[in-house]
């Protein structure tokens, strides 16, 4: 069950990815969804009311045909809810979004309000134990709205039940019973009991409404406080990137400079060098390639986190991702001619596969893949490059014979700077952010990139992008 409310949530969650860092979004959308559900559940036990009324509750006063009209009138319902939802989350800025979600809610529930009404009456008014049904209501009023309305909105539900039982009372409308006929409430039962009966129910209504609502309201303060303390997060987070930008692209230049003196005296333009010396500046050559790399990463790393920010930016276009792998293999030949490692690609040559993306990224995507798979693949084995499709998505993989991943890890690799101890021990010179680079930019495709592995045998990278539309 746990399952099928996180697939229905991801699925309903279509909004921006700026909006995934909002508290208030996530938990509107939580509850549309539970909104959503439980109706649905509702359709279900009337569908099933309807096939057994015959064995269960023969004196519904609603026939069979009746329940079955109610249930599809709130399967349509529920239906055009779900689609008006997914449009307005998509369409709309939150502001505008939470607006419409607003009038949209008063709608259904004034509507579910006189659909459970008719069935209250239907089902014997006070004799049936339907007239508590209205409490779930409430309750999701009390989640979706300030006190005031759901205030609003449970007096609408007392008052119902007070008109169905009064216009019953005073012969208005028939008079319909739950189990049996000859057992009348209106008939048999003192009025003096049937008022209290309704005060009973009435003060339920309104101890159940303050309760849950001032529970609410302190849930929704913590929300908002919670909101704000990601907000200052999300600003340092930024302020951090801005930082690391301008100190890396300060950094670059002075270690290009040391690189290039310590070439021009390796290459014996400073006259001739001990053995010795050599060594030294063979060490500081190594370090230096190590570090530029770093800044090259963090730059990198840096550039896409801000464009991720203002993807408005982001210069696209349709370009065939088999190309550009076939295109980009050459680079890495001298690296896994050292590691006898080849490439195998089936037909990828003879295909084509068209995604629409910044070619730039998509380079850097691949390299930071396949340099990894080439990094951690065992010696003299095979690493295969892929690319399906299917009616939806473009799908690339990179798969490897290698050391692998801990289970527990497929996820932390992704994070900055991690690495493994079998990494780190493979490859000490890595800066851990390939992954992390690979992962923004597959954000900022709405791809998304997973990885299956088992340790010490071997590792696959999955790249998925959108299909673009013709």
């Amino acid at each position: 069950m746990e399952r099928f409310f996180e697939k229905a949530a991801a699925f309903l969650d279509r909004a921006p990815d700026l909006w995934k860092e909002n508290v208030e979004l996530i938990e509107l959308n939580r509850r549309l969804l539970w909104f959503i559900v439980l109706r649905f559940g509702v359709v279900a036990i009337l569908l099933v009311l309807g096939f057994a009324k015959g064995i269960l509750i023969p004196h519904l006063g609603i026939n069979t045909a009746g329940i079955f009209i109610i249930a599809g009138i709130l399967f349509l319902l529920n239906i055009f809810y779900w689609f008006y939802y997914q449009w307005a989350i998509t369409y709309h800025e939150f502001q505008e979004y939470t607006k419409m979600v607003a009038g949209s809610i008063h709608v259904q529930i004034i509507f579910d309000f006189l659909i459970l009404g008719y069935i209250v009456y239907e089902c014997g008014g006070l004799e049936s134990p339907l007239i508590y049904f209205f409490l779930f209501h409430n309750t999701l009023s009390c989640l979706f709205f300030k006190k005031s309305i759901s205030f609003i909105h449970t007096i609408i539900s007392i008052a119902i039940i007070l008109l169905v039982v009064a216009l019953t009372y005073l012969d208005v409308i028939p008079e319909r019973h739950f189990i049996d006929p000859r057992f009348s409430v209106v008939t048999f039962i003192p009025s003096q009991f049937v008022a209290y009966y309704l005060a009973g129910v009435v003060s339920i209504y309104l101890i159940a409404w303050y309760l849950i609502s001032t529970i609410t309201e302190s849930l929704k303060v913590r929300e908002k406080q919670l909101q704000e303390k990601i907000r200052e997060m999300i600003e340092v987070d930024r302020e951090k990137t801005r930082y690391m930008l301008v100190t890396t692209h300060e950094l670059k230049a002075p270690f290009a400079a040391i690189q290039s003196y310590v070439n021009v005296a390796l290459d014996g333009y400073a006259g001739e060098l001990t053995d010795k010396l050599k060594e030294i500046l063979w060490k500081i050559q190594a370090r230096c390639n190590m570090l530029v790399a770093m800044i090259t990463d963090m730059i990198q790393l840096a550039n896409i986190t801000s464009l991720k920010e203002r993807p408005q930016e982001v210069v696209t276009s349709r370009i065939d991702l088999s190309e550009i792998i076939i295109n980009m293999l050459p680079r890495f030949k001298e690296t896994a001619a050292k590691k006898k490692v080849a490439f195998e690609t089936n037909d990828l040559s003879f295909k084509h596969h068209f995604i629409e993306a910044n070619a730039e990224q998509i380079q850097i995507l691949l390299n930071n893949t396949i340099g990894n798979a080439i990094s951690y693949c065992h010696s003299e084995t095979k690493i295969k490059i892929e690319v399906i499709e299917n009616e939806h998505f473009v799908t690339a993989s990179v798969k490897d014979k290698g050391i692998g991943i801990k289970k527990e890890n497929l996820e932390k690799v992704f994070l900055e700077h991690f690495r493994s101890e079998k990494a780190v021990e493979v490859n000490p010179n890595s800066t851990g952010l390939g992954l992390t680079i690979a992962r923004q930019i597959m954000d900022i495709h709405r791809g998304r990139i997973w990885i299956e592995s088992t340790e010490s045998v071997g590792t696959a990278v999955f790249m998925e992008f959108p299909k673009p539309t013709e």
